[in-house]
């Protein structure tokens, strides 16, 4: 605060602040900004916070209710305009902000910034010439979705190839054990004889070196998880491993099945998947390089630059 009251920025950069996942007290920032400075004030957000809490496990065991889901509404409509990681996730939220306030934000404007990624950024990839190895990366947000790579898993693991989980930890106890059914699975799971690899925090850019050839993208399908994004199909690219994904809107929209990835529907078709990759190595290689290539040309620096220009001009 300066000596008249006045909320201070002084690490504020440029004419444009962009607040992550706005909840009340960054709205209150952005307000003070916009009156104090005469910065533009941009929401960003990349999951679906106005879906049911019940489809995601921090929604729901912070009690994400109705007074909070209008609260993070209320803050978004509060700024000039919106950013969003996909067209779904900018079009539902959209109408859900029509809905809630009407005239009121007829002048907020809204845009789409994909995940896009620099190759400079891009990991190295090591030359290896073990068994195939199968891996999956994600968040204790993905308790559920992760189940849907278990046969896959297990069979992968059986037929001789190394298995690797990033970041979540499905047989980890201090994940909300609280019931025989949570210990079973964490014995089912146990049966997949995985490595875990902790998350790392970045040097700089650049992306983690995933130890993978073949990660697997499983998905529910359900209000929340919609408003992802195909984040892991281009970690899994630039880190040199073929991609199996649900075949929904979050993948089905950017890979083209069986020229840069694979695209299945339940779980038996992700197992049948990975008997297919873990067989054919010619095949593997060929949905990378093709997959590489739609990331150099359609997911790179200059959509970034196109993309959030747009947002910060």
């Amino acid at each position: 605060m300066d000596d008249e009251g006045r909320a201070e920025y002084p690490a504020q950069e440029g004419s444009v602040a962009v607040w992550v996942r706005p909840d009340i007290p960054r709205a209150v920032h952005a307000k003070a900004m916009r009156h104090y400075h005469g910065l533009r004030t941009v929401a960003e957000t990349d999951d679906n916070y106005l879906a049911p809490a019940q489809h995601n496990i921090y929604m729901r065991s912070n009690g994400f209710d109705e007074k909070l889901r209008l609260d993070h509404m209320k803050a978004v409509a509060s700024m000039d305009a919106s950013v969003y990681s996909t067209d779904w996730l900018r079009d539902y939220y959209w109408k859900r902000l029509k809905k809630q306030f009407g005239e009121a934000v007829k002048s907020h404007e809204t845009f789409v910034c994909r995940n896009n990624v620099i190759e400079e950024d891009w990991p190295e990839v090591e030359e290896y010439d073990g068994p195939p190895r199968v891996g999956w990366m994600g968040s204790p947000s993905h308790i559920w979705d992760v189940d849907l790579a278990w046969a896959a898993l297990l069979w992968a693991h059986r037929a001789g190839c190394k298995i690797y989980m990033i970041g979540y930890d499905p047989t980890n106890p201090e994940h909300a054990v609280t019931s025989e059914k949570a210990r079973e699975k964490i014995r089912q799971w146990e049966k997949v004889g995985f490595e875990t690899v902790p998350w790392k925090k970045f040097e700089g850019t650049k992306r983690l070196a995933l130890p993978f050839d073949i990660g697997l993208c499983p998905l529910m399908t359900n209000e929340f998880t919609l408003g992802k994004s195909d984040c892991k199909f281009l970690e899994y690219t630039i880190a040199g491993a073929a991609t199996i994904a649900q075949n929904n809107s979050v993948y089905n929209r950017t890979i083209k099945h069986g020229e840069t990835g694979l695209l299945v529907g339940s779980p038996n078709e992700m197992l049948e998947a990975v008997k297919t990759l873990v067989t054919n190595p010619d095949l593997r290689q060929s949905l990378v390089e093709n997959a590489r290539q739609y990331v150099r040309e359609e997911r790179g620096e200059k959509q970034l630059k196109e993309e959030w220009g747009a947002v910060l001009a």
